[in-house]
This record gives structure tokens, sequence and C-alpha cells, in this order.
């Protein structure tokens, strides 16, 4: 594709020592926290950082897009406004990380190695979902049982255990996507908020990188959660929403469901050629 090619020629040109935050912002509460977080990590000598809020944008694909073309920063970090990062060396981390092997195209915090049947890589998954992650949210099972006592708070999500110092993913959680390449935001398929995580993770997969997430001993960053909780009602319409996305995504990603990831990176390895 011509928009690729150009890509190419202009990923020449990136800065390899700064780093780009784009998030979309909504809740300049939040954000300002997100900030923080951003402004207390430790960052090299000679290294930069960019920071770009996308407000009133209506497709986070359009979004992220249109932030990815305007920064020369080489290394790009995708976060929701309410995802703070508590790893003070994370810069240092990620640039270790890719550093250390140029097929890693992406780095997050959880994900799947393998997708169920409905597409959705946490739903109905467990066995086959890795990475943990900090969350302010009320307790899973309590919350029935406790009532209005089951009070938000900080906790800890898991899910299996990452063995060795990182491992491949199918698809990694948007709460914040690390990438060293650029490669174009699936636009055309379906707009909104949910689940562009999910083809901007295979698109870097069929060009032959890896998506991966790192052992992690203590979460690197806390996904806060909106500041007022949604309700049933806003939930149903959420889920509503993400099962019409998902009918597109299972269509036109319908050979990389059920399939593990590592299977997927040898058939890529042989085909990317067909993407370049």
């Amino acid at each position: 594709m011509e928009s690729e090619k150009l890509l190419q020629m202009d990923a020449e040109l990136l800065n390899e020592r700064k780093f780009a935050f784009m998030a979309c912002v909504n809740d300049k509460i939040l954000y300002k926290q997100c900030l923080k977080h951003i402004d207390s990590l430790r960052i090299r000598d000679g290294y930069s950082i960019e920071k770009i809020d996308i407000v009133g944008a209506r497709n986070i694909n359009e979004a992220y897009n249109n932030a990815m073309k305007r920064s020369d920063a080489k290394f790009k970090i995708y976060l929701h406004q309410d995802t703070f990062i508590k790893n003070k060396n994370f810069l240092n981390e990620i640039c270790r990380i890719f550093a250390q092997d140029l097929s890693v195209g992406m780095i997050g915090v959880v994900g799947a190695r393998r997708l169920p049947s409905n597409g959705i890589w946490f739903k109905n998954n467990w066995w086959y979902c890795y990475g943990k992650v900090l969350e302010y949210r009320r307790g899973g099972i309590l919350q029935s049982i406790l009532g209005p006592l089951n009070k938000r708070k900080e906790r800890i999500v898991s899910f299996r255990k990452v063995q060795g110092e990182f491992m491949p993913m199918v698809v990694i959680d948007g709460l914040i996507i690390i990438t060293q390449y650029d490669i174009p935001w699936r636009t055309d398929l379906y707009g909104g908020f949910l689940y562009y995580e999910g083809p901007h993770c295979i698109e870097f997969i069929k060009r032959g990188y890896k998506v991966i997430i790192p052992a992690q001993k203590t979460p690197w960053v806390m996904h806060y959660g909106p500041r007022i909780e949604r309700g049933k009602a806003e939930q149903r319409a959420i889920w509503g929403e993400l099962e019409a996305s998902m009918k597109i995504f299972r269509e036109e990603y319908k050979d990389f469901i059920g399939q593990d990831v590592k299977a997927l990176i040898l058939k890529s390895s042989r085909d990317k050629k067909s993407y370049a």
C-alpha cells in the first residue's frame, strides 16, 4: 500500500531519542493525573518527551492515526487518559526490550496468546490470558455479597504469569500500547472507541512483528477507570456497541481466531512480503 511505503520512508526520519505519549481526552482531571505520572518517569540524558492530547475525537483509530503522523518520535505510547504509569523506569525498560529484539513491534501489559471464538481477548479466555495491571475498582465476587460496603480501591488484576522476560501475544489491551514502528491504524473497519487494539495488534503480526507483554514483578501501570462509575444501562450499551464491532472483527480476522500466537508468527514470517 502506498501509505505504508510512505511510512517506511518516514521511519528513517524518526527521532530515535524521543518518546510521544498520545491520549484521547475528555476528562481534564484524569488526564492531569496521567501527565503527573509521565512527568515523574526517569529519562536518559539526550532523550525527550512529547505529549499529544486529542480532544473531541469521535473515532479513536482516526485520532491515533493522525497523532502518529504528526509525531517524529520513534517510540510512541498510546494510552488512556486514566492510565497512570507507576514504573518509574518504564522508558528505560521499553527501550531495552525494543533494542534487544528488533522484531518486537509492540508492548503492552495484559493480553492473550490466543483469541477465543468471540474474538475478545479477555472474554471466556482465562487460560490464554497473561500479565497484570492495577485497577481502581470494586472486588468482583464481593460486589453481590457486600453491596455498598464493597468500596472501590486499588486492586491488582492478575492473569497467568509471563514466562521468561516477555511473551508474544495475539492481542494486548488498549489501556496502553507502546510501539517502535509506525503502522497505519485500521480506520476503515469500525468507528468509536472499542476494541481498536485488536486490529492494530494483528496488523503488526501480519507484518512479521511481535506483540509482547513483559514480565512485571509489580504492575507497571494503573488503569483507574471513570471517576463516576458506569450504571448498568450504560454497561449494556457498551457491550452492545462492542458486539457490533466484533462481528466485523471476526469476519476480517477469522484466520487469527483460535490460533496460538506461535503459529501466527511462524506463518507471518513466511508471508510478510505480502504485506510489505
